[in-house]
């Protein structure tokens, strides 16, 4: 089943800060457009188990799809990747006054952050019902949980960078009508990915640091000694 939720966020021109284009402009538009309304949701897809590749191919996909490395003389009997896709999607509109100046302004925005696909490998050759079976799908499901806790904890984060940038870039005012929706709504969608991006990789990097701590040799040797004289 899939798992969401959503923030939903009613903004107002009154805490808007002014857009880096001409101020004049910008504040003679805010009375006439609408606030943008916000919404950002958060989907869970359901996670499921792969058992039909072999300890070389997940080592294959760690190092080269991932980026992971491995230590020497371990070899990976599960593998737990993490895939978060960012979508934004939003219209434009306009108001032109007699005069010909333009107020440019997004309607209702839609960010939706994806955990995309959540697959937990076990190497084909091991067998369920054996301790080496249980112990890797305990150290697997573990990554997971840690995949799940750190998006929770960045949610708060990621929404109130996006939430200022749409602030700053709420409106935008210029003095002729010349230039078209989709220019200003690519360059308004620029400007939120910047504001995200930097968000997203800090989080990507407190999972790898998270995740790290369980992939030690020290814990592998740990998790080892716990299936000895066991199946």
């Amino acid at each position: 089943m899939k798992k969401l939720f959503y923030i939903l966020i009613f903004l107002s021109f009154a805490c808007f800060s002014d857009a880096k284009a001409d101020k004049a402009l910008n504040a003679r538009c805010k009375p006439f457009v609408q606030a943008p309304h916000v919404v950002i949701k958060v989907v869970y897809e359901p996670l499921r188990y792969d058992h039909s590749k072999s300890p070389r191919t997940l080592e294959n996909l760690h190092r080269k799809e991932y980026g992971g490395t491995t230590h020497d003389d371990y070899r990976i009997n599960g593998l737990t990747p993490y895939n978060l896709k960012t979508t934004l999607d939003f219209n434009m509109f306009k108001k032109v006054f007699n005069d010909g100046v333009t107020c440019f302004y997004p309607g209702e925005i839609h960010l939706t952050l994806t955990l995309k696909d959540p697959v937990i490998y076990i190497a084909r050759d091991v067998k369920n019902g054996t301790c080496a079976y249980d112990i890797t799908m305990r150290h697997e499901q573990t990554h997971e949980a840690v995949n799940l806790e750190a998006l929770e904890y960045y949610i708060p984060k990621i929404r109130d960078g996006f939430l200022g940038v749409v602030k700053k870039y709420a409106v935008a005012g210029r003095q002729k009508d010349d230039i078209v929706l989709e220019k200003v709504q690519e360059s308004l969608q620029k400007k939120y990915f910047e504001a995200l991006n930097p968000i997203l990789e800090e989080l990507q990097q407190a999972i790898l640091s998270e995740q790290s701590k369980f992939d030690t040799v020290e814990n592998y040797n740990y998790e080892s000694s716990l299936c000895y004289g066991k199946r």
